[in-house]
């Protein structure tokens, strides 16, 4: 077998050998710790598809931390209870190198730069957040326009704080209305560099296709572990609130906290989920399936926000989860599954309350 990098691509042997490691992938779908169905393991294999598609993304087509580019996930891929409301975009960066980030805010009703390492190809060697600025820690012009140094060294002004292991800025966009409002427009580059990336080069594209391999079995089984270990914090059909460490850990934005939990329904029940919601910027609850992907929000009502729920005349909410509407306004639908996960979000609110939850049956709520 060849050693050399650039004799592997000539052989094919860089593709025989990503396709070897790629069978590894599907060990997560086989996981006896989850109480998958058919239907789970179908799901299984569509998400391991998707998430290769986003280590193609990130490894081969990405131009890499010299050019960076703010990219969106490829669609349709989902990952660690993704928020519908949201709109993600992300560039590579190295941490030795000083980027400058502009753009204009326009309507979005919430943004926030993160530096993160989440490298999933590498799994043991996440490390959370660095640096973190949302949209009310930066200094816009007249026009919404701003920009923002990202390095390592503190900067005047707009700076997003660089560590030494930081892989990529990750910007978060929350729709409060999505049809109404506007994402914003941004755009990166590293300082002191100029020109176009190099041609393609020979000797890389092997490492490249492993590394997203790698990325999608990373991925894929450090959700599912991470899914796994909500049984041990709180029993299903309820919720728990990670500490505020495990959520940076996880490269969360510290001005967001979330509740989460696993969901498990019988065809004839419901779930009511009730809270009266903080003083806050926005709110929301989702479904997701065992992978803590989000339901398929295209076509089910699987989610609700601030901006959407019927709210009570003292301020509190009830949802209805079930697999029938009872003809409740703040019903979501199981979309077909009849497990999964959950989670309620606050962003920038003055305190977490727990979401209060109970089963019942679905007639209850039909008053039959």
């Amino acid at each position: 077998m060849a050693s050399d990098p650039v004799e592997k691509v000539a052989n094919a042997q860089a593709w025989t050998e990503f396709c070897d490691l790629l069978k590894k992938a599907g060990e997560v779908v086989l996981r006896d710790d989850l109480e998958l169905s058919t239907f789970d393991r179908a799901e299984g294999l569509r998400y391991l598809s998707r998430l290769l598609r986003a280590g193609f993304t990130s490894f081969i087509e990405n131009p890499g931390p010299m050019h960076p580019v703010f990219r969106p996930m490829p669609d349709m891929v989902k990952m660690g209870l993704d928020n519908p409301d949201n709109y993600y975009v992300s560039a590579s960066v190295n941490p030795r190198d000083t980027y400058r980030i502009r753009g204009r805010r326009r309507t979005i009703h919430y943004m926030s730069f993160a530096a993160q390492n989440q490298n999933f190809a590498a799994r043991d060697k996440i490390t959370g957040g660095a640096g973190h600025l949302n949209d009310a820690e930066i200094a816009l012009e007249a026009d919404g326009s701003f920009e923002i140094v990202a390095s390592q060294e503190e900067q005047p002004g707009n700076w997003l704080r660089l560590a030494p292991d930081t892989k990529q800025v990750l910007l978060r966009q929350t729709f409060l209305h999505r049809g109404k409002e506007q994402p914003v427009e941004v755009d990166i580059e590293c300082v002191g560099v100029e020109g176009s990336p190099p041609p393609l080069d020979p000797a890389r594209i092997g490492g490249q296709l492993a590394g997203a391999a790698m990325y999608a079995i990373g991925c894929a089984q450090w959700f599912a572990d991470w899914v796994k270990g909500f049984e041990g914090k709180a029993p299903v059909n309820t919720f728990h609130l990670p500490t505020e460490e495990h959520h940076r850990f996880v490269g969360g934005d510290p001005n967001i906290r979330i509740w989460l939990g696993a969901w498990r329904l019988g065809p004839d029940e419901a779930l009511v989920i009730e809270m009266t919601p903080p003083e806050c910027h926005y709110w929301n609850f989702q479904l997701g399936n065992v992978w803590a992907e989000s339901l398929d929000f295209r076509f089910h009502r699987v989610h609700i926000n601030s901006g959407a729920a019927e709210v009570g005349p003292d301020g509190s909410v009830q949802l209805v989860v079930g697999h029938d509407d009872p003809g409740h306004p703040n019903f979501m639908t199981t979309a077909g599954h009849d497990h999964g996960t959950m989670c309620v979000r606050w962003v920038r609110a003055d305190s977490h309350p727990e979401p209060r939850c109970r089963v019942v049956k679905l007639a209850e709520l039909r008053g039959v």
